[in-house]
């Protein structure tokens, strides 16, 4: 006990020493850790690196405040009088790195109490220097001025990023995004990069609500055939790469950094820092240096030199990177050798190809959420804790990138398909863009009874009436499917039933993420029925305490996989049996009227029949799953148009969604053919000129 008791002491008065040094040391590496990992979320939704971006962000700010805070109050002995000249230090900390200055989306509208903070620290900051600082050395305070004129700049700077990255402050250019500029530059990623710079208007008009259409002398010129035509699916590479442009637009300091004033703030705060660093090293050659602690010494000359190179890292990423080879490629020919080297650079550390989507997209399947181990360490604890839900959308969700016989190319190339096929059917003024899947059953011929309620109900009950139909019809099925199109049904149908359970928000309509519940219940409680606890494949299982087992429970998604293929299987035909009575009873409810999701298993099996109808009646002259994967496609398309622009915008800081690829990809069909009535850029709040060639906006670039 009494060893204790030292050992406490000790670590007091370790801390009551050297406590201010730690908390500097500590904000300094906080810095260094954002500057390194701060843009890996823009490909990434680990959550492991979620966790530590997040805790290193809010650490970031309360240490520096503290630390701050901590140097107004505390009286520095002689040996420790160093000590103030670092509270400048903390302002720049406080502006943090340029590649991340919110977290969340939510952070952007959280600039004005940013402002105050700005306020209160600078004038702590300010009192330090004057009270620790101004009585001493001449040169240890021009220091310290010099400081804390680069970190009030770059806190400032933070702050009208964070005003700047709201949705609601997105303005788009006069000047309207010429499809032509596509056909005229070639196809590798740093020339689709530039081509996403120049059409970036048509991403920020998307994601602030701005209806946008072309001059009529660009529809004049440019279709979406010519422009699809020539670049193909790399398309989806320009979309990627807006979207990437849009992260940058909301979450980092790009907005800013990229203006005559961003500039400036670059330019004084790297003089400021040189010049700091110069005057110290003065001071510690001059007689007057040995009076410091050697400690404080290093911690100050780390500080410096740290903060030295992140300033001239920062400099150097501002200069050479595309969005300066964006402005000087809009400046024309006087700005072409300076163009020349800085995309001569970028070839050799290739910036397009780190701005393109990882590739993924999340899976969840009901059948095999049902055929689940209820005896598992993980799944008992959540139900004891009450987060059962939490721990099946987090642990039975998975993801798919490719297989031997399928890939997100494949699918891009349906979607692809299925908006040109939209886009010339709305031409002829015979279809509707906010279809769910009738399109492709009328144009197939298979818009009768059921077949026409199951899309026209409510999204959320649609979605999963067609994920249970169509895991029944690939179960039941006796026709001969092409492996590549039952894998891309049953992807697409496990990414939408993704999208219904763990991330509703993504989904139009109420956010009703437990609507699947009911038929997961249904589905266990007939199996007790049928199979009591002999053979039941949703029995539990005996519980494993092996610890390999258990950590491989709590830390690997078991995402829907082939080794309960035939436990789903199993599952499906006694579905089916146990629904068959019921198959000429129940009646095609009204669209959009009262909920089914009681009874959705039983629409289900109905829909299968339906299909299983419709596979007899085209002996194998058309295959079923082209009409699945049809609805499945329009399904997404319309969820992509219909899901709100601020639920796009906070998935861009989890590694970006499929379907926000997909939603900004129809704006430019959209845009392209000019689909819309009249001419211009039109808002609620807001009718632009199009007379002005360059906007407010391009006036302030560098």
């Amino acid at each position: 006990m009494e060893a204790g008791v030292k050992e406490a002491g000790r670590l007091v008065d370790l801390w009551n020493k050297w406590g201010i040094q730690i908390l500097v040391l500590i904000s300094f590496t906080l810095q260094v850790f954002l500057l390194i990992f701060g843009g890996v979320r823009r490909r990434s939704s680990s959550n492991a690196l979620k966790f530590f971006l997040w805790s290193a962000y809010l650490l970031a700010d309360s240490t520096a405040i503290y630390t701050l805070g901590h140097l107004s109050v505390d009286d520095q002995s002689n040996e420790h009088e160093l000590v103030a000249f670092w509270a400048p230090f903390l302002l720049m900390h406080l502006g943090g790195p340029d590649n991340i200055t919110a977290y969340a989306l939510e952070d952007n509208t959280l600039w004005l109490r940013h402002l105050q903070t700005l306020a209160v620290q600078v004038l702590g900051a300010a009192y330090v220097i004057y009270r620790y600082v101004a009585g001493t050395a001449t040169l240890l305070l021009l220091a310290s001025i010099s400081m804390f004129v680069a970190g009030f700049l770059k806190y400032g700077e933070r702050i009208w990023a964070l005003k700047c990255g709201n949705i609601g402050s997105i303005t788009v250019s006069k000047f309207k995004p010429d499809p032509c500029q596509l056909l005229s530059m070639g196809t590798s990623e740093e020339e689709i990069l530039l081509g996403a710079h120049s059409q970036f208007d048509i991403c920020k008009g998307a994601f602030a609500d701005i209806i946008m259409l072309p001059n009529p002398s660009l529809l004049s010129r440019s279709k979406p055939r010519s422009v699809v035509s020539y670049m193909g699916e790399d398309l989806f590479k320009l979309v990627e790469m807006e979207l990437s442009l849009m992260y940058d637009f909301l979450y980092t300091k790009k907005a800013v950094i990229h203006t005559w004033y961003g500039f400036c703030i670059h330019f004084i705060s790297l003089l400021g820092t040189a010049t700091t660093f110069l005057l110290f090293q003065i001071i510690i050659g001059s007689n007057r240096g040995d009076g410091y602690s050697r400690v404080d010494v290093v911690i100050s000359y780390m500080l410096l030199v740290g903060a030295l190179v992140l300033e001239i890292i920062s400099v150097c990423r501002a200069l050479l990177s595309t969005w300066t080879c964006s402005v000087l490629h809009r400046r024309g020919k006087a700005w072409e050798w300076p163009l020349h080297v800085i995309t001569s650079f970028s070839r050799r550390v290739h910036p397009a190809s780190r701005r393109l989507w990882s590739g993924s997209i999340g899976q969840y399947n009901l059948f095999h959420l049902c055929t689940r181990n209820r005896n598992e360490i993980g799944t008992r604890l959540a139900m004891k804790l009450g987060l059962q839900e939490w721990w099946n959308k987090k642990h039975f969700s998975g993801t798919f990138s490719r297989t031997s016989s399928l890939s997100i190319q494949d699918l891009k190339k349906l979607v692809l398909q299925a908006l040109q096929d939209k886009d010339r059917a709305l031409q002829d003024k015979d279809t509707d863009l906010d279809s769910r899947g009738s399109f492709i059953l009328k144009s197939m011929e298979a818009y009768d009874d059921f077949a026409r309620w199951s899309v026209n109900i409510h999204f959320d009950e649609s979605i999963l009436v067609w994920h249970t139909a169509t895991e029944l019809y690939l179960r039941k099925s006796k026709a001969k499917h092409a492996n590549d199109l039952t894998e891309a049904a049953e992807v697409l149908s496990n990414y939408m039933m993704f999208l219904l359970v763990v991330k509703p928000d993504m989904l139009p309509g109420a956010a009703r993420c437990n609507v699947h519940l009911a038929s997961c219940e249904q589905i266990e409680g007939q199996c007790h029925m049928c199979f009591g606890d002999k053979e039941n494949p949703v029995a539990a299982s005996p519980v494993s305490w092996q610890p390999y087992c258990i950590l491989k429970e709590f830390f690997h998604h078991d995402g829907p996989n082939p080794s309960r293929i035939p436990l789903r299987e199993k599952l499906a035909e006694m579905v089916w049996s146990f629904s068959q009575f019921a198959l000429g009873t129940v009646k095609a409810p009204q669209p959009h009227g009262e909920s089914i999701r009681d009874n959705a298993n039983m629409y289900a099996v109905l829909l299968a029949d339906e299909l299983l109808g419709i596979e007899s009646r085209w002996h194998e002259q058309r295959d079923p799953l082209e009409l699945i994967l049809g609805v499945w496609v329009e399904m997404l398309l319309y969820a992509a148009r219909h899901c709100s622009q601020e639920s796009h915008a906070r998935q861009l800081s989890n590694g970006g969604e499929f379907i926000t690829i997909v939603s900004l990809l129809a704006h430019h069909f959209k845009y392209y053919s000019g689909a819309s009535r009249g001419i211009g850029n039109l808002s609620k709040n807001n009718m632009m000129s199009e007379n002005k060639p360059i906007s407010e906006n391009d006036e302030n670039l560098v």
